[in-house]
């Protein structure tokens, strides 16, 4: 309106100024009213979308984002033409339409809105995946069903409460035509057309009745006339009605069974009376004939049929003791014992055999092997049926074969022992040997008695091994461990002594095909196999060949992981004939392989018995002149996360400080072998008392208090068991207590068993390793409270000034020290002190050592040089570990650093490089200065 139409007149002007704004208060309301509306799209929790003609994304709300993201996307997308499609297809059809979609794994129902004159359409979709999946699996479960209907062995029908048919399976009729159009009749139309008996129909009808008024199902057997003058057919039905929750009958399963051969049989059973009484006959004489014990007893114990052998031993027994029955004549432990096993084969159903012997009257004892049945009568009562073997005989000869293997066992037994206690003392020395300052030549004689000592205790260890599988005394250990780790670390030395012969080593590591190679179980006796069949491998492999040793992953459920390892070789290989016989013990190819290569023909043999004892098999392939292929596949149980952890947690190293200054009691008779364990403990500070046999043990144990007891098990006189029972035995609960750890040269579990029954504590065999027995006497002493000696050594030189005046470094040693640090002087590079207190002032002792570090120090040099080369810092790092107590005892302070670096898992790799260099810069400086030996004061 213009302000010349505006009125003049005030009444109708503020007429038209109220009537103004009562339109804009209207309006205003609408705009806010549609403004609240709006708000309905955005916060549909179902995606609303708005689309243009040519896919362009005008509106979506919040739910709508990920597809949203599809039309907007220009990469690949499966949602995007479905949604453009759609729009499309509303636009031109100018309607709603409806369709399904899937889109990011969700199913959706799309509607698609058209606005023609706009040219744009709008999507509404709903989330229907559940409803989906509900759909779906009601689909699988009704095939499930149908399936096993349809191939059911047996008539399935399915009736209305009218008894019109709502189902039929295909057993009942194999044409789906008849099927089809026999829905909805009825049984009595089903006589009709066949032409059966209506009766059928009218008793059908009486027992469809029965089964609803019942609730139950019923059960009957009807006969229909064959066609054409063949045998009637037999038939077992059952109506069974179901009801739904509100009690209203909703369908009657009706099913059954053609009976026409049970029913036939039955006839012809009943005609053949007179050849089942002949034939019972028959059954009575191989009864009767028959050598073993047969019997049956009811439930209360009585005799209801017995065979003529059962009757005879019954005669025999009771004429021989002059008693009415045999039971009478037989101990009563032993009727005990028939009768507890007559009632468990009643109470469980189940057959049972046993084994017992039976003293007759006379003095002879019979063995029996009986086996029990449950023997349920056709009155359902259920009586004992059983079957006794006379195996007198046969458990004789089983006494006799374990008497036989327990005297094999214990001559095997004495046989270690005799060879492991001079192997052990000829190991010891010669180990001590090496570390004196010898030269070239001696140091060669040296090693060939090492490497002799070695090879003749790994032939006791075949030997043994062998003696326990055969006997089955040999148990798995179950320990967590890495798999591929463990096999890679045992194969670490034979791969090094191939590259030594010239022959070439390719290996594939488990880890490549299984990330998480941890299991449960005997990590010793697998990497035991893996070396045997490398070794044979580099032995049968000439120089300028090749093997190739791999892991490989093959399967794994949840709780197990199998996996196969396998060692090829480009060696003389195996003629066709010889693969059998090569797994047997003390067995190889050729008559001559002993002569040129070696061995005692057990490597494979225990091999084989190992993977087959962990549920594995070995196998072989191989031809001659190209090489051989040896591989095992084992099924092991995974280890858990615990365990893993667990397992992976760092190991504490033995500090000698834990043993320093304890008091230890040696009991040995084999000379060697005490000054072996004697210098052995004495230079990590253990005090030893020396005793030769299990009565001077005794003298010294009243005399002094121990922190441990080692104590040798074959002695004269006295031996190592007996004194430990005295010990046990000591009127002090404390001494009585002592730790005790035997030092045997027996390899059996038994024996550790046994020792461990006597009182022992541990069992340590014969040769033992020096880390391993400070180990164990760490883990026996600790806690026991009995003062250390008060000369053990301190730490520094310092600290050793002030605890042991007396032990003081004589001049001599004194002499090539360096001078004390100060602020301005350099720290020495060496520091005798603990070296002397160590040696309890033996110059000996000292000297040896010195000499020790001269002679074997160089190669430690050579090693990290080429460790640094190559980067190979896990070598690195193993060097450092191995020079780290003998850098400590020598006092070189200033070295000690770059061990941890080097030990370190956190170091990184410019760290490990400074810290070789530093290293090896250090030892040389080392060597250069340090004495080779020093006087006696």
């Amino acid at each position: 309106m213009t302000a010349d139409a505006l009125p003049t007149d005030p009444t109708e002007l503020r007429e038209l100024l109220l009537a103004e704004r009562a339109r804009r208060e209207q309006a205003e309301a609408e705009t806010a009213r549609l403004q609240v509306l709006s708000r309905i799209p955005l916060f549909n929790p179902n995606p609303v979308l708005r689309v243009s003609m040519v896919g362009e994304l005008l509106f979506a709300n919040a739910a709508a984002s990920v597809l949203a993201h599809e039309l907007e996307t220009t990469g690949p997308s499966r949602a995007r033409p479905l949604l453009v499609k759609a729009v499309a297809q509303a636009l031109r059809a100018g309607e709603v339409t409806y369709s399904q979609i899937v889109a990011g794994g969700i199913h959706y129902h799309l509607c698609t809105v058209p606005m023609v004159e706009d040219d744009y359409a709008v999507l509404y979709l709903t989330d229907v995946t559940s409803l989906w999946q509900a759909e779906q699996e009601a689909q699988e479960m009704r095939e499930f069903y149908e399936t096993i209907l349809n191939h059911l062995p047996a008539v399935a029908t399915v009736l209305d409460p009218d008894q019109r048919y709502l189902y039929i399976n295909p057993y009942a009729d194999d044409s789906p035509t008849e099927r089809q159009t026999r829905i909805g009749t009825t049984f009595a139309e089903r006589c009709e057309a066949k032409k059966l008996p209506p009766a059928l129909a009218v008793r059908r009808r009486r027992l469809f009745d029965r089964a609803v008024s019942t609730r139950a199902v019923v059960s009957w057997e009807e006969q229909w006339p064959g066609a054409n003058g063949e045998v009637s057919n037999y038939w077992q039905c059952y109506y069974q009605p179901v009801f739904g929750a509100d009690g209203v009958l909703r369908k009657v399963m009706c099913y059954g069974h053609d009976i026409t051969n049970r029913r036939q049989a039955e006839d012809r059973a009943r005609q053949s009376e007179s050849e089942v009484k002949a034939q019972q006959v028959f059954t009575n004489l191989v009864l009767d004939l028959n050598p073993n014990l047969i019997w049956v007893r009811d439930a209360e114990g009585h005799t209801v049929f017995e065979n003529a052998e059962m009757k005879a031993l019954r005669h025999h027994v009771s004429t021989v003791a002059n008693t009415a029955t045999m039971e009478a004549a037989i101990d009563k432990e032993e009727l005990k014992i028939s009768v507890q096993a007559d009632q468990q084969v009643l109470e469980s159903g189940q057959p049972l055999t046993i084994q017992i012997s039976v003293m007759l009257p006379n003095g002879e004892e019979r063995w029996y092997q009986t086996v029990r049945c449950p023997l349920v009568m056709a009155d359902g009562n259920a009586q004992v049926l059983g079957v006794s073997t006379d195996i007198t005989a046969l458990k004789r000869a089983q006494h006799a074969a374990e008497a036989a293997a327990t005297a094999r066992e214990n001559f095997l037994a004495n046989m270690s022992h005799e060879i492991r206690t001079p192997l052990n003392g000829v190991l010891g020395m010669t180990n001590l040997l090496a570390k004196t300052n010898l030269n070239e030549q001696q140091r060669n004689y040296t090693a060939v008695i090492q490497h002799s000592g070695r090879h003749l205790l790994s032939v006791v260890n075949d030997v043994l091994d062998m003696a326990k599988i055969t006997s089955g005394n040999l148990e798995l250990d179950k320990s967590v461990f890495n798999l591929c780790d463990s096999m890679g670390q045992a194969a670490e030395p034979l791969v090094v002594q191939a590259r030594e012969k010239g022959i070439r080593v390719v290996g594939t590591l488990l880890r490549d095909s299984c990330p998480l190679p941890w299991v449960v179980g005997d990590s010793y006796r697998l990497n035991q196999i893996l070396l045997n069949l490398l070794s044979n491998a580099i032995k049968f492999t000439p120089a300028g060949g090749t093997v190739a040793v791999g892991g490989y992953f093959v399967s794994e459920t949840e709780n197990t992981l199998t996996t196969e390892f396998r060692v090829t070789d480009t060696g003389i290989g195996i003629a066709p004939d010889k693969l059998e016989s090569i797994f047997q013990e003390f067995t190889q190819a050729y008559a001559d392989t002993t002569r040129q290569f070696g061995g005692t023909g057990l490597g494979l043999s225990i091999s084989q018995a190992l993977v087959a004892q962990m549920g594995g098999r070995l196998s072989v392939q191989s031809q001659p002149g190209q090489g051989s292929s040896f591989s095992f596949v084992t099924t092991l149980p995974k280890a858990s996360l615990e365990a893993r952890q667990q397992a992976m947690a760092p190991v504490t190293p033995v500090q000698e400080a834990a043993v320093r200054g304890c008091r230890v009691l040696l009991v040995e008779d084999n000379p060697v072998n005490r000054e072996v364990a004697q210098l052995l403990l004495e230079s990590h500070g253990v005090v030893v008392d020396e005793a030769a046999s299990g009565l001077e043990a005794l003298e010294l144990f009243e005399e002094y208090r121990y922190h441990a007891v080692l104590m040798d098990i074959q002695m004269p006189g006295m031996n190592g068991l007996e004194a430990t029972a005295r010990i046990r035995a000591h009127v002090d609960p404390l001494r009585a207590a002592t730790p005790i750890l035997a030092l045997t040269a027996n390899a059996f579990r038994a024996d550790a068993e046994k020792y461990a029954a006597a009182g022992m504590n541990d069992t340590l065999p014969k040769p033992f390793d020096e880390s391993e027995l400070l180990s164990k006497l760490t883990s026996l002493i600790a806690g026991i409270d009995v003062p250390r000696v008060a000369t053990a050594a301190p730490e520094t030189a310092a600290t050793a000034d002030a605890a042991a005046p007396e032990a003081a470094a004589p001049p001599a040693a004194a002499s090539h020290e360096a001078p004390a640090a100060t602020s301005m002087e350099p720290s020495p590079l060496y520091d005798l002190a603990l070296l002397h207190q160590t040696a309890h002032g033996k110059t000996a002792f000292m000297n040896r050592i010195l000499a020790s570090f001269h002679t074997n120090t160089p190669a430690s040099i050579s090693d990290l040089r080429a460790a640094l080369v190559g980067a190979d810092w896990t070598n690195a790092a193993a060097v450092a570990h191995k020079l780290r107590p003998s850098l400590r005892l020598l006092g070189a302070a200033g070295l000690v650093p770059f061990l941890e670096h080097l030990e370190s898992q956190t170091s990184n790799e410019t760290e490990r490089k400074a810290a070789t260099s530093e290293l090896l810069t250090g030892l040389e400086d080392l060597l250069a200065v340090l004495p080779r030996e020093i006087s006696a004061p």
